[in-house]
Parts: C-alpha cells; sequence; structure tokens
C-alpha cells in the first residue's frame, strides 16, 4: 500500500542538525508516509549520519557526491515520492509531532480545487534558544491576490504547508536557478485553492547561514520568478499591475538593505532603479527616496548612522556583511 504523505528532507552540511531533522518525521503521531532524504554532496559527515537509517523501510536517502541546484533536487525527489502529498523539510528545521496528521486530517475534509494546507511556524534562534512565531499570511481560498497585496503580513514558509503532488507536477521548479524559494507557492495559486491552519506545524532555526541572509542571491530568484511567473499562460493578466507592484516593493527592500547594512552602494541603486522601473509610483517612497539619498555618502557616514539610529531606538546594532 502507497503511503499517503512523501516528506522531502534536503540536507547539506547541516550533521548538527539533521538527526533531529529526521527524527521529528519518524516520531510524527501517524505512520501513513515515507520519507526521502536527497543530499546535496554534504561534507561534513552527515551521509555517514545517514546510514543509521538504512534498516528502516520508511526511510530512503539518495546521496549526491556534488552540490548541485537544489532545485534539480526537489524536481527528483517530486518523481521518486509515492505519495499523493507532498511536505518539504531541510536539515535544520523540523516538524511538530502532529504536523502531518493535522494536515492529512485537513486535506479528507477539502474538495480536489484545494493544493495547499498551509500554517504558521515558530522560529528557534540558536544562539539564544528563543523561540518566537514568525510571520505568516492567513490567507485561505483562491489566495493569488493576497499573496502580491498582504505581502507585508508576512509569507507562506517552505517547510509547512502539505501540498498535493499534482501541483508539483503542473509547476515543476525552475532548474536553472539554485533555489526557488516562495515563488513556486505563487504559480500554486493561479490555478489551485489554499487553506490556512492557525496552528503552528513545524520549527526553523534561524542561525548566520540561513539562506534568508544571502540577499543578493534572494534579489536574483525573486526578479527571476516574478517576471516568469508574469510570463506564464496560467497567470491572471488582471493581476499585472500587482505583480510589478509587489517586484517594485521588494526589489526596492533589497536596495534599502543594502545602503542601511551593506557596502555594494552600485548594486543597492540597481535595486532601486529596477524597483521603480517595474512600478513608477516606488520613486515616491520614502525607502527609495532616503536610500537613494543615502548611496550618495560613503559606507563610513552611512554605518554611523546606523550606529545612532539602532542605539536610539535601543536596538541591536547590525554592522554591514559581505557574506552573501
Amino acid at each position: 500500500m502507497e503511503p499517503s504523505i512523501t516528506v522531502l528532507l534536503f540536507s547539506y552540511n547541516q550533521s548538527e542538525y539533521l538527526l533531529d531533522s529526521v527524527n521529528s518525521v519518524i516520531n510524527q503521531t501517524m505512520d501513513d508516509w515515507e520519507l526521502i532524504v536527497i543530499d546535496n554532496g554534504s561534507t561534513d559527515g552527515s551521509q555517514k549520519l545517514l546510514e543509521r537509517f538504512e534498516s528502516n523501510p520508511k526511510v530512503k536517502t539518495v546521496l549526491h557526491p556534488k552540490n548541485r541546484n537544489v532545485t534539480i533536487n526537489c524536481n527528483q525527489g517530486v518523481n521518486l515520492a509515492k505519495g499523493k502529498y507532498i511536505s518539504f523539510l531541510y536539515s535544520d528545521d523540523y516538524y511538530l509531532p502532529d504536523k502531518l496528521e493535522k494536515q492529512l486530517e485537513a486535506f479528507s475534509k477539502l474538495s480536489d480545487d484545494y493544493g495547499v494546507v498551509h500554517t504558521p511556524c515558530k522560529e528557534l534562534k540558536v544562539d539564544t534558544g528563543k523561540i518566537t512565531m514568525m510571520p505568516c499570511i492567513p490567507a485561505t481560498g483562491e489566495v493569488l491576490g493576497d499573496l502580491f497585496t498582504r505581502y507585508n503580513e508576512g509569507f507562506i514558509n517552505p517547510i509547512t504547508p502539505l501540498i498535493r503532488k499534482e501541483c508539483f507536477k503542473r509547476y515543476p521548479f525552475y532548474e536553472d536557478i539554485f533555489v526557488e524559494g516562495e515563488g513556486i507557492f505563487f504559480r500554486f495559486a493561479m490555478t489551485y485553492k489554499f487553506y490556512y491552519m492557525n496552528t503552528p506545524t513545524a520549527v526553523m532555526r534561524e542561525h548566520g547561514s540561513n539562506m534568508r541572509y544571502a540577499k543578493k542571491k534572494n534579489a536574483v530568484v525573486f526578479e527571476y520568478t516574478m517576471d516568469r511567473l508574469a510570463e506564464n499562460d496560467d497567470f491572471p493578466i488582471r493581476y499585472t499591475a500587482h505583480l510589478k507592484s509587489l517586484k517594485a516593493r521588494i526589489l526596492a527592500s533589497y536596495g534599502w538593505q543594502e545602503i542601511r547594512l551593506g557596502k555594494d552602494t552600485n548594486w543597492a541603486r540597481s535595486m532601486f532603479k529596477k524597483a521603480v522601473k517595474s512600478d513608477w509610483r516606488q520613486a515616491y517612497k520614502a525607502k527609495t527616496i532616503i536610500g537613494r539619498g543615502l548611496s550618495l555618502f560613503p559606507v563610513s557616514i552611512r554605518d554611523m548612522v546606523n550606529k545612532i539610529v539602532k542605539k536610539t531606538l535601543n536596538r541591536k546594532y547590525i554592522p554591514y556583511t559581505d557574506k552573501y
């Protein structure tokens, strides 16, 4: 009998967290699942750790000798999956015990036009051990418009959703980029309805090597996925203005982050320029105006301003970094 759910766990050089991640699936409150762990060429002993699960018939490991685009591994995992539903997990994160049971039960009460059941996610700060709730958009039904206009409420966390496998068959990952991120959910939302459960089902660890802090790479991915989304035959033309507006806001935000915390002035200016090109109204937004103004000053002056602002607001000072 085939499992109802396939969990795809993506691993790369996070051996200190890997066992917690795998065991969070094994210890779920339901048994109707299979786990496929795809290791992306780890060199830290992760592949050796995975040998512990060779005797478990519900766990399959796929070990790659070299690192490659995560999107290729995602499509590989989907093609190997036997479950009707798919859930993603990364080796530095973990599920709460009843994640799969609650979401499968939710799907059992939904019509076939629902493709995604998503929830909030908790965040564990590794350096302090503090756990907080992450922002999450509580969108249900036809959510494409919400994803564009309610972006400030949060995002759809990549490890909380349970997703019909057919969604990935219709919209496979773009293998010419390293990782797609939340852009995949915009594509799902063109055709499928979403259902939101207001109960956290997973925990993401926050640490210095999280992909979310690689802003240059993330900016490229975001711009690429938005441009491809607009070109998709399934994309509703009525949302074109919303897409351009969101693209402008996010690119300007990347420019603002770089001006405030980074060194690459030219890159920051290019973000503001692209933002205004996407939506001319972005030229009159405060972040764009102030960011462009600050770009005229050297990094040393901007760094001093950042320290003063942080001290005035009684917030922790965050220095700029070259680490992308």
